[in-house]
């Protein structure tokens, strides 16, 4: 199976998203810089290893399961937070795969990225809620991939 489609519209990945960037919105108020110290505060409230590549000023937390692997970037910068994921069969790379606000378009679904882009946060509770429903969101596409995929 290299179309997981399927699985994205079964968790309602669109319509959580659409969701998320809906309830954060303020793009005038969100926190602005690179918050390093912050972002490694809040992450370590969640229960994922992850690596912070400086380079490319990104966050990265991968899953293995069997011949998956499971790819999850954040981009935390100036009020935003830019979620991609990756899912990988052996050497195939599955889709829909990239920027969260970008795989609406990949499953042919009507989406405005304008209006719906990525979540901005004005705080440290709001940056918590918003990786609490990102991770939400990875862990249904782990959990329902993996039935599918066994």
């Amino acid at each position: 199976m290299d179309d997981l489609a399927p699985i994205f519209k079964g968790i309602g990945f669109v319509s959580r998203y659409k969701k998320l960037c809906s309830d954060y919105n303020d793009f005038d108020n969100s926190l602005r810089g690179n918050k390093k110290e912050l972002y490694d505060q809040v992450l370590s409230k969640f229960d994922y290893e992850y690596k912070y590549f400086p380079k490319e000023n990104f966050y990265r937390i991968v899953t293995r399961y069997n011949n998956y692997e499971f790819g999850l970037q954040l981009v935390l910068k100036d009020g935003l937070v830019e979620p991609m994921i990756d899912i990988k069969k052996g050497n195939s790379w599955l889709s829909p795969d990239g920027r969260f606000d970008f795989i609406p378009q990949k499953m042919e679904i009507e989406f405005d990225r304008k209006k719906y882009n990525l979540p901005k946060y004005t705080s440290e509770t709001e940056l918590v809620s918003i990786l609490e429903e990102i991770f939400s969101l990875y862990e249904d596409i782990k959990k329902e991939s993996i039935l599918i995929l066994k």
